[in-house]
């Protein structure tokens, strides 16, 4: 009879041999027969699925594809899925703040010195510029950036020709684009006078006069206010997040400043983030309701007053600006082709004072006539994946991010612009991209520190406290402007620990 011990040992021999042979668990399975990718850029969904199938065709790899809605707080999802028995080996990370939690668990491949890059992955990583990089540091880089996104106030160039009895909208565009914030609020207010009274009169722009056009020709005829504004809770992203970011931007120059902030540094935005409740007390005051101008209230956090609704307004040229970014280029187009393709961006300009601006060199003209251009995020490799998965997620992005196909997949079917263009010689393959692109040739573009406060704090935590307290009431004063400041940043320090 064979001694226990070595009956034993037989029996771990042989279910060692039977790991070698099939593989225990996908940590070391060396070939790889699917692919899970975690998208949380929910605007694209369909298109990811497009590009999952045709890679699935050339490489013969299944690519499965989670994508989650735009708008949802995807972090809780993702944390469920990485600690699944299949968990992504590609996965999308919106900032530096959720980076933090991947990279102190070791759970995302670093770029910078893992021994695991193939020669032509390797190339792609160190070939991200250095201001693009998904980095808490400067030098270690974790991602692959998803694309460069912008935002502003979108306008149709016709309506502005219409509006002002124009040729062409090019210079007007222009002095919009440099003209200060109280030229800003003057032609609000004025064309939404012109809305209602139907008056002519003009407006100075830039230093010029602009009469409007009397009778209220073409496309103006369809206005009922100015802005097209999400009010309800879904949309509180829209008044928050891009918002906030831009006066963040008169005292942080990017994430990692943020992120590395003191309480002093963070309580010195406190002006630059009263600015921001004045021009979005302004913003607004002026919103387009369904046939006409709506005050803040009930029908402004309607559940009808939403993200979809706002497109709607603005499409139907209801609405002359409509806050968003390149990634709404799909949806406009979809409502109204003709307009898509004369859209064109201008700053979210804010009554900045010079003292409120603390990041060396800025200016308020500057801040007032740029937009902000940066990554909206990244594409990060699981590292607790065996390295063949690894490796053919490697694959994958090189493939998205090089080949003719997946390129074209990107600024085609997605309406995305790559990350590595060369903005001197490219040009936008539809208006917004053409448009954000204009800007980034002027080489001053805003950036995103927003992504570096802590997870929720712009949208979840100070959005829904508009949501609750300010879009509800029908006047702000100069106090309100203060302890929106005031919550936002006792928030911000409350929740420095996430």
């Amino acid at each position: 009879m064979m001694h226990p011990k070595r009956l034993l040992s037989l029996f771990l021999i042989c279910i060692l041999s039977l790991c070698l042979l099939t593989g225990c668990g996908r940590k070391d399975d060396d070939t790889v027969q699917e692919l899970y990718i975690y998208n949380s850029k929910g605007e694209n969904a369909k298109q990811f699925e497009e590009i999952a199938k045709e890679y699935e065709n050339i490489s013969g790899i299944k690519i499965k594809v989670v994508t989650i809605g735009s708008g949802t707080d995807h972090m809780a999802t993702l944390r469920a899925e990485i600690n699944s028995k299949q968990p992504p080996d590609i996965f999308t990370v919106q900032s530096i703040s959720e980076l933090q939690e991947w990279k102190d668990g070791e759970i995302v491949v670093n770029f910078s010195n893992s021994d695991n890059l193939t020669p032509e992955f390797k190339e792609l990583s160190e070939n991200v510029d250095s201001r693009l990089r998904l980095t808490t540091d400067g030098e270690n880089s974790f991602g692959i950036p998803y694309c460069i996104e912008g935002y502003g106030y979108i306008v149709d160039k016709q309506m502005l020709i219409d509006l002002f009895g124009l040729s062409t909208s090019d210079v007007i565009l222009e002095d919009i684009r440099l003209c200060s914030y109280e030229e800003w609020e003057n032609l609000i207010k004025s064309i939404a006078s012109y809305i209602t009274t139907g008056q002519s009169g003009g407006v100075t722009i830039n230093g010029k006069f602009y009469p409007l056009a009397s009778g209220k020709p073409g496309l103006s005829q369809n206005l009922c206010g100015i802005f097209a504004v999400a009010g309800d809770e879904n949309g509180k992203w829209t008044y928050s997040d891009h918002m906030l970011n831009v006066a963040l931007n008169a005292v942080f120059e990017n994430p990692a400043a943020a992120k590395l902030a003191d309480e002093a540094k963070i309580y010195s935005a406190k002006n630059a983030l009263i600015d921001y409740a004045q021009a979005l007390d302004l913003k607004t005051q002026y919103a387009t309701g369904k046939d006409g101008m709506i005050t803040r209230g009930s029908d402004m956090i309607s559940t009808s007053n939403n993200y979809e609704a706002a497109i709607e307004k603005f499409t139907s040229s209801k609405a002359l600006f409509m806050k968003n970014g390149n990634w709404v280029y799909n949806d406009i187009k979809a409502k109204n082709p003709e307009m898509a393709e004369r859209l064109y961006f201008l700053p979210v300009k804010m009554p900045f004072k010079q003292e409120d601006i603390m990041v060396e060199g800025y200016t308020v003209a500057q801040m007032n006539s740029t937009i902000p251009v940066f990554v909206p995020m990244y594409y990060a490799i699981n590292n607790n994946t065996s390295k063949a998965h690894q490796q053919a997620a490697q694959d994958f992005l090189v493939w998205l991010n090089t080949s003719e196909t997946g390129m074209r997949y990107i600024t085609e079917d997605c309406a995305f612009i790559p990350y590595n263009i060369d903005a001197k010689t490219t040009k936008g393959d539809y208006s917004l991209a053409t448009s954000i692109i204009d800007y980034f040739k002027l080489g001053d573009t805003l950036s995103d520190p927003y992504h570096g406060t802590p997870n929720s704090w712009s949208s979840n935590i100070v959005g829904k406290k508009l949501y609750e307290s300010y879009m509800t009431k029908e006047v702000w004063t100069e106090k309100d402007y203060e302890d929106i400041a005031n919550f936002a940043l006792k928030q911000w320090i409350n929740n420095l620990e996430e």
